[in-house]
């Protein structure tokens, strides 16, 4: 029996977290944000809604939050999983999309952004392209989008992982292992609204992560 549930990391995302987390209550049961350190508001605004809260005092990264978040759902056995970004950018009413290909036999499920030519900024686009282009490249299977933050998991895929990074580069190492491994990865069309919301991404710090991934992906990862 599935028990489906959405898993939201939070940084300093007062303004969107709410509004978040009640639109995507109205498509599945159970949400859990886990509050990554925030020094704003949001742990305020999240204890305002009905979604489990895993609360990091500190900020330790992206990767960090999702590992905690996964080691939830494990423990309890909540699947698949959605995970999907606090900025209001994913529409949470698409996340059918991700649950039916999920019961089509996909074990992750990624939502690849329609219009990103025409709406991201240039310089996003362009890293958007060269990360999807080579990390498809190091897992021999083409993803359109590899690094949208929205896509579902099968809890399968979680079991016996271990991950060695630490911040937005966890999500392109579960790619590749997940792929290594096996399992079947696919891609489902989203559309993306861009607002005044500027990205936590660090361009020089978060470039170099990327390539050190590549790196022990190549000649380190069986």
């Amino acid at each position: 029996m599935q028990k489906p549930i959405a898993l939201i990391c939070a940084y300093n995302e007062e303004k969107h977290i709410k509004d978040t987390i009640e639109k995507t209550l109205k498509h599945i049961k159970k949400v859990i944000v886990v509050n990554d350190g925030s020094k704003d508001s949001t742990l305020k605004e999240i204890k305002k809604t009905k979604a489990i809260l895993l609360n990091h005092e500190v900020n330790k990264g992206k990767g960090e939050a999702l590992k905690t978040g996964f080691e939830y759902c494990l423990k309890n056995n909540y699947n698949p999983i959605i995970l999907l970004d606090t900025d209001g950018q994913h529409d949470p009413s698409e996340i059918p999309k991700f649950i039916e290909k999920i019961n089509e036999g996909y074990d992750i499920v990624i939502g690849t952004r329609k219009k990103r030519y025409s709406q991201m900024p240039l310089h996003r686009r362009l890293t958007n392209f060269l990360s999807s282009s080579m990390l498809s490249l190091v897992m021999k299977q083409y993803v359109k989008d590899t690094q949208s933050g929205y896509r579902a998991i099968n809890l399968n895929v979680l079991r016996n992982m271990k991950f060695i990074s630490k911040r937005y580069d966890l999500e392109s190492e579960l790619l590749v292992k997940a792929s290594r491994k096996g399992f079947k990865i696919t891609n489902v069309p989203i559309r993306v609204i861009y607002g005044e919301e500027k990205s936590t991404i660090h361009p020089i710090k978060d470039t170099l992560r990327f390539f050190r991934l590549l790196y022990r992906a190549i000649f380190k990862w069986n």
